[in-house]
């Protein structure tokens, strides 16, 4: 039987100035992890720095229960401009070394996996995130393309994939493990720029039931190496609320994902991103030496 892994990613930054409620953001994650034992689920939660000093004592208890704790950043927070992807090798470096250092000093490791806020990268981020060790993480969101927050990602991968070394849109043999978000490429939001995701609070049930449908057969017809599905939240709405719309609509991408699967004769996998990356590279060996791009010439005279 073929085997979807299921991941919940919680982009945790209730800290941030736009927002500025520790006390929502704790509520968040406290009720998240209530559903994901209820369901059986696993999550990945991406965390700046601020929320990590806030609730570090929560963040090393999920882990314990088999979550992963992972790296978010949303510059502005840290004193810089707010979108990672204007900004060239050395300073997102600098950046992401200060916030790895926060992480270090409150999860007592440093860390593996990585987001960054808005999807904002260049071809210099996938590069730096290795030259830091990190080594895997939703950072591409393949067709968004929002100039206005240096995140243009065309047509990149959808699936599991090593990054190229000079162009953030192909594959190559960066040695970090992108897992991109779950999209349907052909519905668009925001005049076209951004694809349906599946992020929780985007759309109702019923769209997220497509977008989850057309995902996994899409990776069935091109037999994925790894197949999964990815949905995602942040820890501003207040999960501990049973009757919050997001709560019901999560509980109800759960229910989709368990039902399509058992449609296709497949079998739902729990699992974070790491465990996803973890099992790209076992069958998936980092190239050697760059990707060859090849080019139909037949139209030619």
């Amino acid at each position: 039987m073929t085997e979807i892994f299921f991941d919940i990613q919680v982009d945790c930054e209730a800290t941030q100035h736009a927002i500025a409620n520790p006390g929502l953001g704790k509520k968040a994650i406290m009720g998240l992890g209530e559903i994901m034992v209820e369901t059986g689920t696993k999550g990945s939660f991406m965390v700046i720095p601020s929320d990590m000093r806030a609730h570090a004592a929560i963040y090393r208890e999920l882990e314990q229960q088999g979550h992963e704790i992972g790296l978010h950043v949303h510059p502005a927070d840290q004193g810089y401009e707010e979108f990672l992807g204007v900004y060239g090798f050395d300073m997102q470096v600098k950046i992401l070394k200060e916030a790895v250092a926060v992480f270090s000093d409150c999860m007592g490791r440093v860390p593996l996996s990585f987001t960054p806020g808005y999807g904002s990268a260049n071809d210099s981020t996938f590069p730096a995130l290795e030259a830091l060790g990190l080594k895997q993480g939703l950072v591409s969101v393949p067709t968004r393309d929002l100039p206005e927050c240096a995140c243009v990602w065309g047509h990149s991968p959808l699936g599991c994939h090593y990054p190229h070394r000079y162009n953030r849109c192909l594959t190559g043999n960066v040695d970090f493990v992108d897992v991109p978000a779950t999209i349907d490429p052909e519905s668009r939001m925001w005049g076209g720029k951004h694809p349906l995701d599946l992020r929780v609070e985007l759309v109702d049930a019923k769209n997220h039931y497509y977008t989850i449908e057309k995902a996994l057969r899409r990776q069935l017809a091109e037999d994925s190496p790894v197949k999964y599905i990815k949905t995602a939240t942040h820890n501003t709405y207040d999960y501990a609320d049973k009757n919050n719309f997001r709560r019901e609509t999560l509980y109800a991408i759960i229910k989709a994902a368990e039902k399509i699967c058992d449609l296709n004769e497949c079998k739902l996998i729990p699992a974070n991103t790491a465990e996803i990356a973890a099992a790209y590279r076992k069958k998936v060996p980092l190239p050697i030496g760059g990707q060859k791009l090849e080019l139909d010439t037949r139209g030619r005279l």
